[in-house]
């Protein structure tokens, strides 16, 4: 009976800080929903506004052990969505119209990475090149955020003390020619 009991508390102990590190400081993390219009062009941007406390999303970044572990269930279970009605490009990168999970991969020498991955098919992976930003963030937040030009808007994700802006343009890619010599 006693080893029962001890097996059972210890069960119930690794369910707990299992769940911890999976995020039940997120168990009632917000969901944000924002699209933005460009002329008949529409993006759109659903995500989770996931808490990382006290700088764990730095302490993820740290420990190259956890990696794979980590990547594996963030593909497995996606911070949000991403939808577009046409074309766009975003950072160089085209992103044909559809529905996309979207979800952050990290890499011991690349950092964080932005994966937007269609239901069949390979994920477009973006470095996420992290820049300081003026005020401390608690959740994670994407914004949209218009442009003086037609057809273009950024992304702006934030976590912790650091940012990144990404372009976001309605349209393919400009081609760049090669030149034969």
């Amino acid at each position: 009976m006693k080893i029962l009991l001890v097996t059972a508390v210890a069960a119930l102990l690794a369910c707990t800080a299992s769940a911890q590190i999976s995020g039940s400081i997120n168990r009632n993390a917000p969901t944000i929903a924002q699209s933005i219009s460009m002329g008949e062009n529409k993006l759109e941007v659903t995500y989770t506004a996931i808490r990382f406390g006290q700088g764990s999303w730095q302490k993820i970044l740290e420990n190259t052990a956890m990696h794979e572990k980590f990547n594996a269930s963030a593909e497995k279970k996606p911070i949000g969505t991403v939808k577009t009605s046409c074309v766009v490009t975003a950072a160089g990168k085209e992103i044909p119209a559809g529905e996309y999970a979207m979800f952050f991969t990290v890499h011991e020498k690349a950092g964080w990475i932005l994966n937007l991955k269609p239901a069949n098919g390979e994920a477009i992976m973006w470095r996420m090149m992290l820049q300081p930003s003026t005020e401390k963030t608690d959740c994670m937040s994407i914004c949209l955020e218009p442009s003086a030009k037609d057809a273009v808007c950024a992304l702006t994700i934030s976590f912790g003390e650091s940012h990144v802006k990404v372009p976001v343009t309605a349209g393919a890619a400009p081609k760049t020619e090669k030149k034969e010599g």
